[in-house]
């Protein structure tokens, strides 16, 4: 049988806590004295009420009952999801039941509406840090609960996480010491996952190399389109413009967003090389390098023009490369996909930034309703993600099906590395697995990928030099989070504008000075004051 043999030690410090984490840690048991707080529902069904007796026991799992709850995540693309294998499993193991209603970013209007109706799932994976007056507000509101207290009843397997990892501790709670949400916690080779993507057939047909520079980029995309009759030469969506990844910005040594550099939190669009970065942006739209749709563009829309000779170089996620040499092979194309380096300024340079995202980043972690009827049942199914059993469900799938155990070392069964349907293991484990923005302790699931270029792509992205300018997760008060949000709501807005302005040629490089201008008027400088005190609390936890 062909198969995937690893280990379970890899490189990485979250790797490592893993792996000493599950080690550990025992499978279920309840711990702590019971407390009650006045905001923590009191209410419970019959599945929950338990006999003086049956509470001294330790818990296992299944949990007895017919406990049924409701779920949301942050991803509106994922509508309402089928139910898969993954989700079978985990209900027989939790004797949990499930109901998943879709997602909802935080950022959409559509969830202002969920929390004025009332109707809020039991379960709520998104990311609480970016809560309207932070996550305490959330919980000030009634929307969500406070978990100290729950964690102390219900989660013996997190709890265990909180007291054995301070530093997972550190990231996961806010200034004042309180739980707000189940996180997840990326593994360290998870934390780099984007970056561009080049047609490599087409680069060998020109006679070109991988381009390391932003020169290199120029004179890549210009043969593109005219020698290859690419009408878009480079495609992507304006997230990867800063918001998720630095783009082309990190060679002129910024990134459109805040970061920390040599101690102070600093927001790139005021740094002068992203004055730099804006007019070479502009230039490249100019000669028709750019898509001249790019502000508008969505996945599929990338995918097909990056599929069909419309483009020859995007800025993506890991699997994306994957995805499109699966297209190229079942087409019978010679179209070949690999990751290019962030580019720098001079050959031989390391960009300053790319893609990396902290440990934790507050996304798809599971606050509960405040007013849920399932308290226990809610806390214990998020509880199981961190027990050792739960660890392996979630990252290599279910044993037998997925992957087989010898000696305790997994292994990759055919199914997923050499799959008789020709999908690539990563579309086998999403029915099978988690693995991904989940609120867990991510392991590296050691998939392999089909092609060659996609297993590649890691190691060439995360040779920058980001790490140092990462912004931890800062929890701001309730009074501070209340001013960045009415503040930030006009900023952002205004600098996404401005910045679209100038790379579409609607405004000149010199309007850039004017929005620097602008933003100072829009109180950024407040901004920065106030992220730069919660940035020194964070540090001083």
């Amino acid at each position: 049988m062909k198969a995937q043999m690893f280990g379970w030690l890899r490189r990485g410090r979250i790797v490592m806590i893993g792996f000493a984490l599950f080690a550990s840690g025992c499978f279920g048991g309840d711990s702590g004295e019971e407390r009650t707080q006045a905001n923590i529902p009191k209410e419970t069904t019959n599945s929950e009420r338990h006999s003086p007796e049956a509470d001294s026991k330790p818990f296992e799992y299944p949990m007895q009952g017919t406990a049924k709850l409701t779920l949301m995540t942050e991803f509106p693309d994922m509508g309402m999801p089928n139910r898969g294998a993954i989700d079978q499993e985990y209900e027989k193991r939790t004797g949990i039941a499930i109901r998943h209603l879709g997602g909802v970013p935080m950022q959409d209007n559509k969830f202002s509406y969920l929390l004025a109706s009332g109707n809020l799932p039991d379960i709520f994976m998104n990311n609480w840090l970016g809560y309207p007056g932070g996550p305490e507000k959330a919980i000030e509101q009634g929307y969500i609960l406070p978990l100290n207290d729950v964690i102390d009843r219900y989660a013996p397997n997190f709890k265990r996480v909180l007291e054995q990892h301070p530093d997972i501790d550190k990231m996961v709670k806010t200034d004042s010491g309180v739980y707000y949400a189940f996180p997840f916690i990326r593994a360290e080779s998870d934390r780099v996952y984007g970056g561009p993507i080049v047609r490599k057939d087409w680069l060998d047909e020109l006679g070109l190399a991988v381009p390391a520079t932003i020169d290199e980029w120029h004179a890549m995309l210009k043969a593109f389109k005219e020698k290859k009759g690419a009408s878009a030469p480079v495609t992507f969506r304006t997230l990867f413009l800063g918001e998720r990844t630095a783009g082309f910005a990190g060679a002129f040594g910024v990134m459109g967003n805040f970061y920390v550099k040599d101690g102070k939190v600093t927001y790139g669009y005021l740094e002068p090389g992203y004055r730099d970065y804006l007019a070479t942006m502009s230039q490249w739209y100019k000669e028709g390098l750019i898509d001249k749709d790019f502000a508008v563009l969505d996945l599929e829309t990338v995918d097909k023009k990056m599929t069909s000779g419309t483009s020859g170089a995007t800025i993506g996620w890991h699997a994306y490369i994957e995805k499109y040499n699966l297209a190229a092979q079942s087409n019978d194309s010679a179209a070949r996909y690999v990751a290019a380096p962030y580019p720098t300024l001079i050959q031989g340079a390391i960009p300053e930034f790319g893609q990396l995202d902290n440990a934790y980043a507050g996304t798809s972690s599971a606050a509960i309703k405040a007013t849920t009827k399932h308290l226990e049942a809610a806390v214990r199914w998020l509880d199981y993600a961190y027990s050792e059993e739960g660890s392996l469900l979630n990252t290599y799938g279910i044993e037998g099906v997925t992957y087989t155990m010898g000696n305790g070392v997994p292994t990759y069964t055919d199914l997923v590395v050499a799959n008789p349907d020709g999908l690539s293991s990563d579309q086998v484990m999403l029915q099978y697995a988690h693995q991904t923005n989940y609120p867990m302790i991510q392991r590296d699931a050691q998939l392999i990928w089909k092609f060659e270029e996609t297993n590649q792509a890691l190691d060439v992205w995360k040779k920058t030099k980001h790490e140092n300018y990462l912004l931890p997760p800062i929890t701001p008060t309730t009074e501070e989070a209340n001013e960045l949000s009415a503040l930030m709501g006009g900023i952002s807005g205004f600098v996404n504008d401005a910045e679209l302005r100038i790379i579409l040629g609607v405004d000149p490089i010199e309007a850039y000075d004017e929005m620097v201008k602008q933003l100072r008027l829009l109180g950024i400088g407040r901004v920065l004051e106030i992220k730069q005190e919660a940035y020194e609390r964070y540090i001083n936890r």
